[in-house]
């Protein structure tokens, strides 16, 4: 497993080697910025591994379904992705478009958790129904 000190020098690494590249070859700067981005991304991921099957075992005995359990690792996902683009975006410059990426990935969350606030938008209705 990797360590915190080995991504923190890992990273230090990556950041002078493209730093050193942006003055000669700036695209090949920020596809290592990208690549090792994108590895990170992994690693922390696969670090959190644990800690995912821990909520879905607590989730399981609240009585949750499988389905509803697999979202959070799914929100987990696109909130990493989402990050990573938006932060690369920013390397290139494109701040614009870092804040499309968020946006987009706020969405796709708002999107992923329709179906599990479905019931208690339901529940809501029919309680305000009674009160009026």
């Amino acid at each position: 497993m990797v360590t915190t000190l080995q991504i923190a020098g890992m990273s230090l690494t990556a950041v002078l080697l493209a730093k050193l590249l942006e003055r000669y070859a700036a695209e090949q700067a920020l596809m290592l910025t990208l690549l090792l981005g994108t590895v990170l991304t992994g690693a922390g991921v696969l670090a959190l591994l644990p800690v995912l099957n821990q909520i879905d075992s607590l989730m399981g005995k609240a009585g949750l379904s499988p389905a509803e359990t697999a979202s959070i690792g799914k929100a987990i996902g696109i909130c990493c992705v989402t990050q990573l683009a938006s932060d690369v975006c920013k390397d290139a410059g494109a701040s614009a478009l870092a804040s499309g990426v968020i946006l987009t990935g706020k969405a796709a969350l708002l999107l992923l958790i329709l179906p599990l606030i479905s019931p208690l938008l339901s529940l809501m209705q029919e309680v305000l129904s009674c009160v009026t």
